[in-house]
């Protein structure tokens, strides 16, 4: 089987990394390929297709020209599927997914496609298992998750901040001076270290069961 990742950005491509070589190991007598490519932000679907729309690094600004591209060279492949993975952000989840099925729709794809979306961001991923958070992070502070509900549109990455950066949301922030560097240092550190201790089958987040539910589908399938 052989996924081909289009993601939002380098801290959902590190967890993906970690989520697929656990897939790996869980089903040692299929040969499980897959490669990643990733964006500088999700950007957005366009609308009339001016240049402003289609420059940049962004996922959706040419959603419609990597599907076809990574398609043609898939097409032929038996066993493979493009896995489409970005944050929903404050979209209505199910308006969003209708959308980007349209431009697969009218992208003509012949090679199988998800679009898995995190809700409301890839960090409610990491918080859908709190056992996992506290192995990388024995110093956590659970109190904030108290508060949290999980694939809530809400503060998520937010509260993962207040739970394991030194001095919390106030000290990233401080830190940052308004520089989204460090909040992606952060973020992509957060996603390695509790990706690695990511138990699949407890996480209790439904956008990432749902994730997983799609690999392990087609990788049984294959």
């Amino acid at each position: 089987m052989y996924f081909q990742f289009l993601i939002e950005d380098a801290s959902a491509e590190i967890l993906i990394g970690h989520v697929m070589g656990k897939l790996q190991d869980k089903y040692p007598e299929k040969e499980i390929l897959f490669d990643t490519k990733s964006f500088t932000g999700i950007g957005h679907l366009r609308t009339t297709g001016n240049l402003v729309e289609r420059k940049g690094g962004n996922l959706l600004n040419n959603l419609h020209i990597y599907l076809r591209g990574f398609d043609r060279s898939l097409s032929s492949m038996e066993n493979a599927a493009i896995i489409v993975v970005l944050d929903n952000d404050q979209r209505d989840v199910e308006k969003f997914r209708q959308d980007l099925e349209q431009v697969a729709k009218e992208s003509l794809m012949f090679t199988d496609h998800v679009f898995c979306i995190a809700v409301k961001e890839m960090e409610a991923w990491l918080l859908g298992d709190e056992e996992a958070i506290e192995k990388a992070y024995p110093m956590i502070k659970k109190k904030y998750l108290k508060t949290y509900e999980q694939d809530g549109i809400c503060d998520t990455w937010e509260v993962l901040a207040n739970m394991v950066y030194p001095g919390g949301l106030s000290g990233l922030r401080k830190k940052s001076k308004s520089s989204y560097s460090e909040t992606g240092k952060a973020k992509c550190e957060w996603a390695d270290k509790i990706g690695r201790e990511l138990i699949l089958e407890n996480n209790i987040s439904p956008s990432f069961r749902k994730l997983l539910s799609a690999l392990q589908i087609r990788i049984e399938a294959a």
